[in-house]
């Protein structure tokens, strides 16, 4: 562990608080220990500070152990709690993992290797409880964008289809051409929106990883974008980037996405985009610069989650996952990615990555 643990032990014994701190100085975990007697101490605890962990005694002042793990799961819901008695009771500790304790133990089971092998599981607990909780928010909301951004263009195409009818009727050639036009660009627009879905909702399975030098995957976005880098007039510079190790098709398509939004967002000025990196090493920083209108400051961590643009579709189009795409594909790399202002004007998307290992130590790392 990185750092030490946050403790806090709830148990008005002064034996058995001094025990628990002798077992936890033995037991190889470095910790940051606070302690209360009674259940209304742990609750007024809890809830000023951020612990990682809490060890309750099933017998306080103010009430038993199951109280104390309802009240603190309500102040933490994602607290890890370890319920510790002097009594082996099954039926208890049934009661108190029903409740949301991550672990029960009987004092007399106490010493300090299992006290190490209990915290660092009921941690583990904790953090998959967080994940899976932070997926869930994060479902639920791309679901409710979802469904606002799918039905939009629905609407649009009934509409659409009624001036056809409209048109059949009339027999208005003209308007029939432009709204079959308009037909097929929505639903064009349908489909891009599915697509993206599709690789926003990338498996959470691991990606495959090997070492590889970034410049291929520079070199195929910018072979997919030559027509929109064409059409724009666009000047790329670069620099030779560094090793890093990735999957080149996710990578690939970060660059793609990152440097078509530098294109769509110029403005009326010529693109003039940049692509450096800096091995710092075991990390790579790489930077992609432009000259466009730039994001504003309270923005600038918004459009990297699904369907946040700063404009219209009228405006610019898009689906509005294009970044949250680059966020994820960065992320499932182990990575960060960012936006910040240049000092130029315009916008410097950064992200990090995993910096290439060598021959050798690969072989070593094996």
């Amino acid at each position: 562990m990185s750092k030490p643990v946050r403790l806090l032990i709830a148990d008005d014994d002064d034996g058995d608080r001094r025990h628990l701190r002798r077992l936890l100085r033995g037991c190889g975990i470095a910790c940051e220990i606070d302690e209360v007697l009674g259940l209304a101490e742990a609750e007024q605890a809890c809830g000023a500070q951020g612990y990682d962990c809490a060890i309750i005694d099933y017998r306080m002042p103010g009430g038993n152990g199951l109280r104390a793990i309802v009240a603190i799961r309500e102040l933490s819901p994602h607290l890890p709690i370890i319920m510790v008695t002097g009594q082996g009771d099954e039926l208890i500790a049934t009661e108190a993992i029903k409740l949301g304790a991550a672990d029960y133990v009987p004092k007399s089971q106490l010493s300090s290797r299992y006290l190490a092998h209990v915290i660092k599981s009921a941690l583990r607990k904790a953090e998959l409880e967080r994940i899976v909780a932070d997926q869930r928010e994060e479902l639920e909301r791309f679901g409710h964008v979802l469904a606002h951004d799918l039905k939009t263009p629905i609407h649009h195409l009934q509409h659409i289809v009624r001036f056809i009818d409209q048109d059949i009727c009339t027999g208005d050639t003209d308007a029939l051409v432009l709204h079959r036009k308009m037909l097929l660009a929505t639903a064009k627009r349908m489909e891009d929106l599915i697509n993206a879905l599709q690789n926003y909702s990338m498996s959470t399975r691991p990606i495959d990883l090997a070492r590889l030098e970034l410049d291929q995957a520079l070199d195929g976005s910018l072979s997919n974008l030559a027509g929109e880098i064409a059409e724009r007039d666009a000047v790329i510079s670069r620099i030779r980037l560094p090793a890093v190790r990735g999957n080149l098709p996710l990578l690939t398509q970060l660059f793609q996405n990152l440097i078509g939004n530098c294109l769509k967002y110029s403005g009326e000025v010529r693109p003039e985009i940049s692509v450096s990196a800096e091995d710092q090493g075991d990390r790579v920083f790489v930077a992609i610069a432009d000259n466009g209108i730039g994001v504003p400051v309270q923005q600038r961590q918004a459009i990297f989650q699904p369907f946040q643009r700063l404009h219209r579709q009228a405006e610019i189009e898009g689906t509005g996952l294009g970044l949250a795409i680059c966020r994820k594909i960065v992320e499932r790399h182990g990575g960060t990615i960012w936006c910040e202002a240049s000092p130029t004007g315009g916008s410097i998307f950064r992200f990090s990555l995993a910096a290439g290992l060598s021959a050798s130590s690969m072989l070593q790392e094996f």
